[in-house]
């Protein structure tokens, strides 16, 4: 049941993360499994999974800014 939620939301999330890039939903499929808050996510213990999606994607966000 918990893996059924979290997948849910990584869609939401990707999604979500697509509209306000501006790309495809594969791109943004790529860009959230080669990030660290997709790392963080998967981890119960950081609590990620408890927030937003906009929060989320927010952190996404700034972890690409930081690449740069």
């Amino acid at each position: 049941m918990l893996d059924f939620l979290l997948w849910n939301k990584i869609a939401r999330v990707i999604a979500q993360l697509a509209t306000t890039l501006n790309v495809s939903n594969d791109r943004a499929l790529a860009i959230f499994y080669d990030s660290e808050v997709c790392k963080m996510l998967h981890n119960p213990e950081f609590g990620l999974h408890l927030m937003s999606d906009t929060y989320i994607v927010n952190d996404l966000i700034e972890e690409l800014r930081m690449k740069q």
